[in-house]
């Protein structure tokens, strides 16, 4: 079976008992990306870390800091560390308090994978079914409708960035959707969806350039209705 438990969990192991040892005694879910460097055999550089309460993330980051050091690269959502060769990001929000909630938050299929860690280093996973069909169908996909449509720029630019890695299409009725929801605002959220995307994308895959011209017809329009 395409990602299996013992497979996501053993991954998980792998990766985080370096990160934060056999015997840590938090519940924490790591999930996004990470998972999907199964499907290429390469190592994932970047790990996503969320905390259920505040006291589990009181322990992670007391964790963290005893094992790596502050990463220089910016994290706007969360506390970053380079431990080993990998940076640790644990995620500012708290919550909410069950993985596949967590998971229901996320844009891409892709990244709607997951695994749970209980204190006695107890493992579990869950894996979104639209995860599956993506890999099945060799196809980037969405979760509809997108949570974070605010940020849907960076989600469409993370999209592309998955398609380039895995080898993978994207359907256009799903970069569709993306355009449809920044189409769809008033112009002074345009205006802030480009923002955030300044903040939060990597300025690759053309999206900004994409997104600007789409702004600039808004205003031939404009002209022209005058």
């Amino acid at each position: 079976m395409i990602f299996a438990e013992d497979e996501i969990v053993g991954f998980a192991r792998r990766l985080m008992e370096p990160v934060v040892g056999s015997d840590c005694r938090a519940r924490f879910f790591l999930a996004g990306g990470a998972f999907k460097t199964l499907l290429t055999d390469r190592p994932p550089r970047d790990l996503d870390l969320w905390a259920p309460t505040e006291r589990d993330r009181d322990i992670l980051l007391e964790s963290l800091m005893r094992r790596g050091r502050t990463s220089p690269r910016e994290a706007p959502f969360a506390d970053a560390f380079e431990v080993g060769e990998r940076v640790v990001e644990l995620v500012h929000e708290v919550g909410p308090e069950s993985l596949e909630c967590r998971l229901g938050r996320f844009d891409i299929a892709l990244s709607a994978i997951g695994a749970e860690h209980h204190p006695g280093n107890r493992w579990g996973s869950i894996v979104h079914p639209l995860a599956r069909t993506s890999v099945e169908l060799r196809q980037v996909l969405l979760l509809k409708p997108l949570v974070n449509w605010k940020y849907a720029l960076a989600t469409l630019e993370r999209m592309r960035r998955y398609a380039q890695e895995l080898g993978f299409s994207i359907p256009p009725g799903e970069e569709a959707a993306i355009w449809s929801v920044f189409d769809n605002q008033p112009r002074d959220q345009k205006q802030r969806m480009l923002q955030r995307y300044e903040r939060t994308g990597l300025g690759i895959s053309g999206v900004r350039e994409e997104a600007q011209r789409r702004m600039g017809n808004d205003d031939l329009a404009d002209c022209r209705s005058h």
